[in-house]
C-alpha cells in the first residue's frame, strides 16, 4: 500500500510504498513483445491483468477473489487494502504504464516482475494529486496453483527483496557479488524502492546502520540512471540518517546538497522540504530562533503550493519551535493540525510522533495523567512497528512525568529502559536524555553511585555529540546550552559525597565551552575556503545588512523619525539578520574542512589553579547556580612557593540557599537601581554581600586580587558596588576581574601576547609579542572618540549618556585626546570626528596591543553578536555600526580593549558559554582583556574614569612595580568616588575587567 513515513519530508514529489498491494491495470497487448509466451504464462498475465484492474477501481470483493486465502498474508493484505482504498477515494487512477520483465513458473508455483508507472489525479478538480504514492513501481507478485487456479499468494516490492538479501549477506564481497547480479535490470522504481527501504530502516525500525548501507546504495543507483530526483531523494535520507545519530554536521552538508539541487532544478516542492530539515539542524542545537524562521517559510510555501499532506511534517516541526519557546497552546494547535493529517493517511509514525508531543505539551501544562495517556498510546504505536529509537524517546517522555509527580521508582525504571533502547539503536540525542533523566530519578531514590554512573555515561554521549555538531562559533554555543544539566547535577552530586575537587571539575566542564575551545585549537578561516560565488553571496547578504543599518541610521537622524518607517525597517533589519547568519551555518556545512576543532575535556583541576594565583593575595571565586541552591568555590595559594606544588591550593566549597529564581530577581533588581542612579541601593547591597560574599569572608581577607567566575545571572551583578560594611565597597578592598571559567582564563593566559623581556627590549610594556611590525613601529594605543554621525547631528544635539542617543560626546573627544597624550604622540593614534572610521578600526587594529573606543553603543539582548559600537562611515561599504558578529571575525593581537561605551559588559546569558556579547566576540578576536560597561553610563565621569585608569596603566609600567589592568581600575574609581559628584556607584562601578586582569 502506498503511505508516507511518519516525521520525513517527501521530497522532490517522490513515491513512497508498502509490503502488500499497488496492483494496477496490465493489459495482454504488453505481451505481444514475448515471441514464446505459453498458455500458463498468459494465464498467469490474465490474474495479474485482473487484480491490477480490481485496484485502479477501488473494488475490494474482485481484488480478493483473486487472492488465497491460504495465504498467511491474506488478513494483513485484506486489511490494508480497505485503508488503501479509503486513501484513493477521492482520486482517478490512470495507468501510464506497464512492463513485465520476467515471468518464472516452477510447478504449482509462479513469480512475476512488474514495473508500473500509475497518476493519480483529484476527481474534484481533474489536477495532480499531492499524493506521492503514484510513481514508477518494480514489484515482485508471487502465485501458487490451488486446485487448478492461480491466486496471487504474496506481493513484495522487488527492493525489499534486494534489500533483505543484501542485509543477510555476511562480507562486502558477498555484497558487491548479489549488486552485481541483482542490478543487471535497474529500473527507477527499484531505486525509489530501495529509498523506501531505507527510510523503513530508518523511521520504523530504528535501524540507522542498515538503513545508512542500503540508501547508498540507491544513491549510486540513481546516480548510474541519472535520476537527478532520485540522486536528491536518497541524500535526504542519508542527512536524516545523519542527523538521527547526533551527526549534525554531516547532515547538514548533505542537506546543503539537495538544497542547492532543488533550486537549480526549480522544484518548490524540494526547497520547500529542505527548509524543514535545515530549520531542525537549528533546532537540535539550540537555535531555536533560527529554526522557527525556517519552518515559518516551509509551512508559508507548503500553503503557497496547495499541499494538504506534506505540509504536516512542516507544522510539526513549527509546533516544536514554538514549544522550546514556551508558547504551548500555538504548539499544541499546530500538533493537532498536523495529528489528524498524519491519521487520516493512516501514517503510523507520524501519528505516533504527534501523540507524543502533545503530550509533552499536557505535562508542561501539568495535567500529568492526560501526558501520560497520550505518550503511552505513542508508545504503543512504535512497539507494534519495532522502532526502537522512537519506543526509546516516548519511554523517557512517561519518565519525565512521572518523575514530576515524584514517582522516582518508576520514573528511573522507564528511563532505564529508554537508555537500553537507545544504546541498542544508537540514538545518541535520546541516551544522553534518558540517562539524565534515569540520574535524576536515582537522586531522589538515594541511589548516588548509580545516579553518578548514569550522568557520566550521559556527560560522554554529550561530549561526543559536540564533536559532530555543525556550523560556526554562536551554532557551537548554542548546541551544548541545552545540555548542561548531566553537568551541574554532578557537581551537586560530587558536594554530596564531598569530593569538591570533582564537583569544580565538572562545573568547569559546564563554562565556556566554545571559547575554550577556539582559545586552545583556533578558528577555522572561512573565507579562504570560499568560492568565488560562495563570497559573492555572502557579500551580497552582508550588504543587505549594511544597507539597512545605513537606512536605519538616516531616519533616526530626522528630526522627527518616522515611526512606521523604523518599524519596517527594524522588521527588514530583523529578516535579513536570520537569513545571513542561516548563510553563515551552509557555509560551514558546504565545507567539513571548515569543521570546528574540539579541546579534549581537559578541564582546570584545583591544583592546577596555582598558575592563576601569582600569589597569596589573590583568590579565585567560582559561583554555579542551580535550580534549587548556589554554590562557591574558592582558590587561594597555601604559600608563595614559586612553582604550585601538588596540593598548594586550597579549595573551598560553601552552599548558598538560594535558588536560581531568587538570584536572578534580587540582582535584577540591584543592577536595575544601580543604573538608574536610585538612592535606595544600599540595603540590597549589603543583603547580596551577606549572600554571595559573606561565606567566603576568612578567604577573602587580606586578598587585594579577586578573579569571579560568574554562573547565570551572577554575570549582571556589579559585585564591586556590593557593601562589605555599612559605607564600605567591596572594591575599596579588592581588585576584581571577570572570566568565564578559570579553564579560559588558563588559555588566555597563555596566549597573552605580552613578553616582558621583549617589552623591556623594545622600552614599551606594551608590545604585541606576535606583531612584528608593531614592536618595530613601538605603536601602543588606538583610540576612537566622538565618531561624526551627521554634522545636523553633532550641531543640534549633545548626550550625557553614551547609550543609543546619537547625540554629540564632546567628552569622549576629551577622553581619547587626554590618552594621546598619556601614551605620547609617537606611540598613539588617536582618531575623533570623520575620521573615527568603521574602516580603520577593521584594517589597523590588528595593529595594536591597546584598543579605546569611546563612543555610543547598543545592546541587542535577543541577538546579542549584533549588539554594535556607533563609528563614522564614508562608504557604501560600511554602515558605521561596528557589530559583535564582525569583531569575531577580526584577527586582534590586543592585550586591552577598552569599550568606553554603554552597556558593552552586558549581552545574553547561556547556559554551557557564560555571557555572550561583545566581550565573548572580542575573546573569539584574539584579546586578552577587555574593560566594559554594565549600564548606559554617564559620559563625563565615564571619561575622568577612562583617563585615570589609563595613567594608572602607564605611570606602573614605568616604575618597578607593575600594576595589573583590575588594580587599575580599582584605583580609577576609587579616586573618582571621592568626588561627593560622583561618590553613588552608578558612577564609578558600571565598568569591569573580563578576561584576565592581572
Amino acid at each position: 500500500m502506498p503511505h508516507a513515513q511518519g516525521r520525513r519530508i517527501l521530497i522532490f514529489k517522490r513515491m513512497s510504498l508498502c509490503a502488500l498491494a499497488l496492483v494496477c491495470f496490465l493489459p495482454l497487448s504488453a505481451l505481444s513483445q514475448s515471441n514464446d509466451q505459453t498458455n500458463e504464462q498468459a494465464a498467469l498475465v490474465r490474474l495479474v491483468n485482473a487484480a491490477y484492474d480490481a485496484y485502479r477501481k477501488k473494488d475490494e470483493q474482485a481484488l480478493l477473489s483473486l487472492s488465497a486465502e491460504s495465504s498467511p498474508f491474506f488478513n494483513e493484505f485484506k486489511e490494508s487494502m480497505r485503508r488503501e482504498f479509503v486513501r484513493n477515494e477521492k482520486l482517478k487512477l490512470e495507468l501510464k504504464r506497464v512492463l513485465v520483465l520476467r515471468v518464472g513458473v516452477q510447478g504449482e508455483r509462479a513469480r512475476i516482475r512488474v514495473v508500473v508507472n500509475m497518476s493519480a489525479f483529484d476527481k474534484a478538480t481533474g489536477q495532480p494529486a499531492e499524493d506521492e504514492r503514484f510513481r514508477e513501481w518494480d514489484h515482485l507478485l508471487y502465485l501458487r496453483r490451488e486446485g487448478g487456479v492461480w491466486k496471487l499468494w504474496k506481493f513484495i516490492d522487488t527492493a525489499e527483496e534486494f534489500a533483505n538479501v543484501f542485509l543477510a549477506a555476511k562480507t562486502s564481497d558477498a555484497r558487491e557479488k548479489i549488486v552485481a547480479e541483482r542490478s543487471q535490470i535497474m529500473t527507477v522504481g527499484l531505486e525509489r524502492g530501495l529509498q523506501e527501504q531505507g527510510r523503513t530502516l530508518l523511521e520504523v525500525k530504528g535501524d540507522f546502520q542498515s538503513a545508512l548501507l542500503i540508501l547508498e546504495l540507491a544513491l549510486k543507483f540513481a546516480e548510474q540512471l541519472k535520476d537527478v530526483e532520485g540522486r536528491g531523494g536518497a541524500l535526504v535520507a542519508i542527512g536524516d540518517v545523519h542527523s538521527a545519530q547526533g551527526e549534525y554536521a554531516r547532515a547538514a552538508e548533505v542537506y546543503q546538497r539537495v538544497m542547492k539541487l532543488s533550486e537549480v532544478m526549480g522544484i518548490k516542492w524540494g526547497v520547500a522540504a529542505m527548509l524543514i530539515k535545515i530549520g531542525n539542524i537549528h533546532y537540535n542545537q539550540g537555535d531555536h530562533r533560527q529554526a522557527l524562521d525556517y519552518y515559518q517559510k516551509s509551512v508559508k510555501l507548503y500553503e503557497e503550493l496547495g499541499s494538504t499532506l506534506e505540509i504536516a511534517y512542516a507544522l510539526a516541526s513549527l509546533g516544536n519551535a514554538q514549544f522550546s519557546q514556551r508558547d504551548y497552546q500555538q504548539a499544541l494547535a499546530n500538533y493537532q493540525r498536523s495529528l489528524k493529517i498524519y491519521e487520516r493517511i493512516f501514517d503510523r509514525a507520524g501519528t505516533a510522533y504527534l501523540l507524543d508531543r502533545i503530550g509533552a505539551v499536557m505535562a508542561e501544562l501539568e495535567k500529568y495523567e492526560q501526558a501520560v495517556e497520550y505518550h503511552e498510546r505513542s508508545l504503543k504505536l512504535y512497539e507494534a512497528m519495532g522502532n526502537r529509537a522512537m519506543m526509546a524517546y516516548s519511554l523517557n517522555s512517561v519518565s519525565n512525568v512521572r518523575y514530576r509527580q515524584g514517582r522516582a521508582r518508576e520514573a528511573a525504571a522507564l528511563s532505564s529502559r529508554a537508555a537500553d533502547l537507545a544504546r541498542a539503536s544508537n540514538s545518541l540525542e535520546t541516551l544522553w536524555q534518558a540517562l539524565t533523566s534515569q540520574g535524576h530519578a536515582y537522586r531522589l531514590l538515594k541511589q548516588h553511585t548509580e545516579a553518578r554512573d548514569a550522568y557520566a555515561e550521559a556527560i560522554t554521549v554529550i561530549e561526543k555529540l559536540r564533536g559532530q555538531a555543525a556550523g560556526n562559533e554562536q551554532d557551537q554555543q548554542l548546541f551544548f546550552e541545552s545540555k548542561t544539566a548531566p553537568f551541574l547535577a554532578m557537581v551537586e552530586l560530587s558536594l554530596a559525597q564531598g569530593d569538591a575537587p570533582a564537583a569544580l571539575v565538572y562545573a568547569e566542564r559546564a563554562k565556556g565551552r566554545m571559547l575554550f575551545d577556539v582559545l586552545r585549537n583556533g578558528r577555522a578561516n572561512i573565507t579562504k575556503s570560499l568560492t568565488a560565488q560562495e563570497q559573492e553571496q555572502e557579500r551580497s547578504l552582508n550588504g543587505q545588512l549594511i544597507a539597512l543599518n545605513a537606512a536605519l541610521r538616516r531616519e533616526r537622524l530626522q528630526s522627527a523619525p518616522d515611526q512606521t518607517r523604523l518599524a519596517q525597517l527594524e522588521t527588514r533589519l530583523q529578516q535579513a539578520r536570520l537569513e545571513y547568519d542561516a548563510y553563515q551555518t551552509q557555509l560551514y556545512a558546504s565545507h567539513p574542512d571548515l569543521k570546528m576543532q574540539r579541546g579534549e575535556a581537559a578541564p582546570l583541576s584545583p591544583n592546577e589553579a596555582a598558575s592563576l594565583l601569582p600569589d597569596t593575595k589573590t583568590i579565585l571565586l567560582e559561583y554555579v547556580v542551580t535550580d534549587e541552591k548556589t554554590y562557591l568555590f574558592t582558590l587561594s595559594r597555601k604559600s608563595n612557593a614559586g612553582d604550585a606544588a601538588s596540593g598548594d591550593v586550597a579549595l573551598k566549597v560553601y552552599t548558598i540557599n538560594a535558588s536560581n529564581l531568587e538570584i536572578n530577581a534580587l540582582v535584577k533588581d540591584f543592577r536595575r537601581r544601580l543604573a538608574q542612579n536610585s538612592l535606595d541601593f544600599k540595603e540590597a547591597a549589603r543583603h547580596l554581600y551577606e549572600l554571595v560574599l559573606r561565606p567566603a569572608q576568612k578567604e577573602l581577607d587580606g586578598k587585594g586580587v579577586v578573579c569571579i567566575i560568574p554562573s547565570g545571572e551572577l554575570w549582571e551583578l556589579p559585585f564591586q558596588a556590593l557593601l562589605s560594611q555599612p559605607d564600605r565597597y567591596f572594591l575599596e578592598d579588592h581588585a576584581l576581574f571577570y572570566a568565564p571559567s578559570l579553564s579560559v582564563l588558563r588559555e588566555i593566559k597563555r596566549l597573552r601576547p605580552l613578553q616582558d623581556e621583549t617589552a623591556s627590549q623594545a622600552g614599551n610594556p606594551l608590545l604585541v609579542k606576535t606583531s612584528l611590525s608593531v614592536a618595530s613601529q613601538g605603536q601602543s594605543l588606538l583610540a576612537l572618540g566622538n565618531p561624526s554621525l551627521s554634522a545636523d547631528v553633532i550641531s543640534r544635539s549633545k548626550s550625557a549618556s553614551r547609550d543609543f542617543s546619537l547625540g554629540a560626546l564632546p567628552e569622549a573627544e576629551r577622553e581619547v585626546k587626554a590618552l594621546g597624550e598619556i601614551y605620547g604622540t609617537q606611540r598613539s593614534k588617536i582618531l575623533t570626528g570623520a575620521a573615527a572610521r568603521e574602516e580603520t578600526v577593521k584594517t589597523e587594529a590588528a595593529k595594536y596591543p591597546i584598543l579605546h573606543f569611546a563612543t555610543h553603543a547598543t545592546l541587542d539582548n535577543a541577538a546579542p553578536l549584533y549588539s554594535h559600537l556607533l563609528l563614522a562611515s564614508s562608504s557604501e561599504q560600511e554602515d558605521g555600526f561596528l557589530e559583535a558578529r564582525e569583531i569575531m571575525k577580526l584577527d586582534l593581537h590586543a592585550d586591552l580593549v577598552v569599550l568606553s561605551a554603554c552597556e558593552t559588559a552586558r549581552g545574553s546569558v547561556r547556559p554551557g558559554e557564560g555571557l555572550i556579547g561583545m566581550s565573548w566576540a572580542l575573546f573569539i578576536a584574539g584579546t586578552s582583556t577587555t574593560v566594559a560597561s554594565q549600564w548606559a553610563v554617564d559620559s563625563a565621569s565615564t571619561a575622568r574614569l577612562m583617563v585615570e585608569f589609563h595613567r594608572q596603566l602607564q605611570q606602573s609600567n614605568r616604575g618597578t612595580a607593575r600594576t595589573g589592568k583590575a588594580e587599575a581600575l580599582r584605583r580609577a574609581a576609587t579616586q573618582l568616588m571621592t568626588d561627593p559628584k560622583y561618590r553613588h556607584p552608578f558612577f564609578w562601578s558600571g565598568f569591569v575587567v573580563l578576561g584576565d586582569g592581572m
